[in-house]
């Protein structure tokens, strides 16, 4: 029986970390999950603050302990922006739900393309705070975003 392995990494400061799962077989080279701010307590008015484009809320009845859910853009790429009461529950409610809609942790021919492939919106995101922002296409598109939020 496998058990995944989780590692973290500190990035540059005491208050941003990596989480990479070290189990995944995939041939595609997955970003690692940033972990920025963990004391930070956010609203969306900061994210909108910090340059993101507020274009409409979603419903967050999918999402479990979800405050609020918005789609809009930076650098005209599509974000997500998902809010929990703390970073915690971000972590603990949030990582789950954002690895399913980036298609992280599914098998080696999902993730490619296969026949059973779904299209995802999003390829990576990152936990700023109590926030979860799905990014589109690589986590280096929202990076200035992720590091402006305060």
């Amino acid at each position: 029986m496998a058990f995944p392995v989780i590692s973290l990494f500190g990035c540059g400061s005491n208050d941003s970390e990596t989480l990479i799962d070290a189990s995944d077989s995939s041939p595609i080279e997955q970003d690692p999950v940033q972990i920025i701010n963990p004391s930070g307590v956010f609203t969306v008015d900061d994210v909108v603050r910090a340059g993101w484009k507020k274009s409409k809320q979603l419903s967050p009845e999918t999402l479990p302990d979800v405050k609020g859910v918005w789609y809009g853009f930076y650098n005209q790429r599509d974000v997500e922006v998902r809010i929990y009461e703390t970073h915690s529950a971000a972590l603990g409610s949030g990582m789950g739900p954002a690895d399913d809609a980036t298609g992280r942790g599914k098998p080696a021919p999902f993730a490619v393309g296969g026949i059973s492939a779904t299209r995802m919106s999003y390829t990576t995101y990152a936990v700023v705070g109590n926030l979860i922002l799905l990014c589109e296409i690589k986590i280096e598109d929202c990076q200035n975003l992720l590091d402006t939020i305060k």
